[in-house]
């Protein structure tokens, strides 16, 4: 698995935008980022895409990502 830290920005957008695969959560944080206006949650949104690109679905199935609410 290739080694991907996530800040806790990207693992709480990737948390919302979750599905059960890495297909699917890439293509609605796409979705999602036509959507967004702010510049600095596109960026997180870009970077999370990046890095998610960058795993297999396996890798991906066995990745743990929930929102941080603290």
């Amino acid at each position: 698995m290739p080694i991907l830290n996530f800040t806790a920005e990207e693992t709480n957008f990737i948390a919302i935008y979750k599905a059960d695969s890495l297909a699917v959560t890439l293509a609605k944080i796409e979705a999602a980022h036509w959507n967004i206006l702010d510049e600095e949650i596109i960026t997180i949104a870009e970077s999370a895409a990046r890095k998610l690109s960058a795993l297999t679905e396996t890798e991906f199935s066995e990745m743990h990502f929930a929102l941080d609410e603290e």
